[in-house]
């Protein structure tokens, strides 16, 4: 699907740009996303995971 290839090229341009290892990032966050609460999915994306990472 073009709409999930574009979202995941974005993430993947998004963990470059903030010096995050994709295939660690990818690894953690299916492991947390269903445990986390939806007021704190923004500590999942790539800009804010390392700062949050170990608060998860």
């Amino acid at each position: 699907n073009l709409v999930e290839n574009a979202a995941m090229y974005s993430f993947m341009a998004s963990c470059k740009r903030n010096g995050v290892d994709e295939r660690e990032w990818l690894s953690d966050i299916f492991d947390r996303v269903q445990g986390i609460m939806h007021k704190e999915i923004f500590k999942l994306l790539p800009s804010n995971w390392a700062k949050y990472r170990g608060q998860l």
